[in-house]
């Protein structure tokens, strides 16, 4: 078992692999801070393990955040390998859904301020990190059922406690090509290259946007939806070149592996 990234799309005129800057066996629960939604539903407790090289997560019917304690800086790509067990799969409080990833991610006013869990920031459901500053991707979404969405965005989603327009990709739903097979490893590659970002999934490239290209921005209003084409630009959405990296899941059982970090060197 070796995780290695890719150079894929736009990224092979751009940059080449550098120097493994982390890596993670998982050996040190000091480096995780884990924030669990609260639940009041009568379900199995969640478990949290880190053993033989594997960070296990288990989550009946609730959402979860796992952060990386260490600030990441500049030019990456973040690479694992995760899989839903079979075995623990029963319905709906456990399903194979949620791959989810933030990266170069941070808190708008106090960078550091998304590692502290509390009462009413950053707490383990979704919503939560909705105002928070970064990127992220998800294979497996979806409402009660999931592993039915395949979706980029962009954050912040909300500003001041208000919906905000923002990159919003989803034009890879339910193709079966980027979902989860259950009790698959698959191999998750992030990619931030100033405006380049990018989300691979098995060595494919699912979304990637750079400057120049042409986008969906989403936008909600009185609970209703709306998306408008755009330009992605650096005035209005600037890279961001630092934060924290998360897996984030719900109503699941991952278990990760083999996580590395390398450096990005210009070509």
């Amino acid at each position: 078992m070796q995780t290695t990234p890719t150079v894929a799309g736009y990224g092979k005129e751009l940059f080449e692999i550098g120097s493994i800057i982390y890596a993670s066996d998982f050996s040190d629960r000091a480096n995780w801070i884990i924030q669990i939604e609260a639940s009041k539903n009568l379900l199995p407790k969640e478990r949290i393990s880190y053993t033989n090289g594997i960070l296990d997560l288990y989550m009946p019917a609730k959402g979860c955040t796992a952060w990386l304690n260490k600030k990441l800086t500049g030019a990456i790509t973040i690479v694992y390998q995760v899989r839903c067990p079979v075995e623990t799969i029963n319905g709906t409080s456990i399903q194979a859904r949620d791959i989810n990833n933030f990266w170069h991610c941070s808190d708008s006013f106090e960078f550091d301020a998304l590692l502290r869990s509390s009462e009413t920031r950053y707490k383990g459901n979704f919503s939560s990190y909705h105002e928070m500053l970064g990127y992220y991707a998800s294979s497996g979404g979806g409402g009660r059922i999931g592993n039915q969405t395949t979706r980029f965005r962009r954050y912040p989603r909300r500003a001041g406690g208000e919906n905000i327009p923002h990159p919003a990709l989803n034009d890879k739903d339910a193709n079966p090509d980027y979902l989860i097979t259950p009790g698959i490893w698959h191999t998750i590659q992030l990619v931030a290259y100033d405006g380049l970002v990018q989300y691979l999934m098995d060595g494919r490239v699912v979304y990637e946007i750079r400057y120049g290209d042409d986008i969906k921005v989403e936008s909600q209003r009185n609970g209703k939806k709306s998306t408008t084409g755009m330009t992605y630009n650096r005035e209005t959405f600037p890279a961001y070149d630092s934060g924290y990296f998360g897996f984030r899941m719900v109503a699941s059982h991952h278990q990760y592996r083999d996580l590395k970090v390398y450096r990005l060197n210009p070509k």
